[in-house]
């Protein structure tokens, strides 16, 4: 999992990826997705980048995406021919809303490892919810689940979550585990909503 980077680069990123905060967005998120980059055939620079994606993380996006690009670019920089950092830097942003263009292999690629996890068994599809709620211990019940809401409709009306082919088989899963949410977030008690 190291070998992609300088020793001082990996421990700064394993020291951002550990913040006690961090309960989803964490180093075992960051595993995962690098065996998922390995799974689907990834280059170094898609798994250079999912180091990166990450790595300044205040539970607010856009923010943190550019922020964790803009670091890329700074430590990558000397390290990497420019056009590979700007290339990790670009595919950073993909999380922004995992909607990459046709064809982008590489960022197909970057989107479908970070979705991937929407994917998985009913049990920890919903510890993983549960983690990244704790994660905004500021935003109240009601801003929670509108946000909530409006991740997982952007998801939903999509033709396609996942990108790559592998990816695809993964479908599925997913819109069952997301619509099973949307429809536990609209019947909460207080909720103020009947139903999906």
């Amino acid at each position: 999992m190291t070998a992609l980077l300088p020793g001082g680069v990996v421990e700064d990123l394993l020291r951002r990826w550990s913040e006690p905060h961090r309960r989803y967005h964490g180093v075992g998120h960051l595993e995962r997705g690098l065996v998922t980059l390995d799974q689907l055939g990834a280059g170094r620079l898609a798994k250079v980048a999912f180091w990166f994606h990450d790595a300044v993380h205040r539970g607010v996006s856009p923010v943190d995406e550019e922020a964790s690009a803009e670091l890329a670019r700074r430590m990558l920089s000397g390290l990497l021919p420019e056009r590979d950092v700007l290339e990790v830097s670009r595919l950073v942003l993909v999380t922004v809303d995992h909607d990459p263009e046709p064809g982008d292999r590489a960022a197909e690629l970057i989107s479908d490892a970070d979705l991937a996890e929407i994917a998985s068994p009913w049990p920890r599809y919903e510890r993983n919810a549960a983690d990244i709620r704790a994660e905004r211990p500021g935003v109240d019940d009601a801003q929670w689940t509108a946000g909530r809401l409006v991740f997982i409709d952007r998801l939903l009306r999509r033709a396609e979550i996942f990108r790559t082919p592998q990816g695809r088989a993964w479908e599925g899963e997913a819109r069952r585990n997301l619509a099973r949410e949307r429809s536990a977030l609209t019947t909460l008690p207080g909720s103020g909503r009947s139903g999906a």
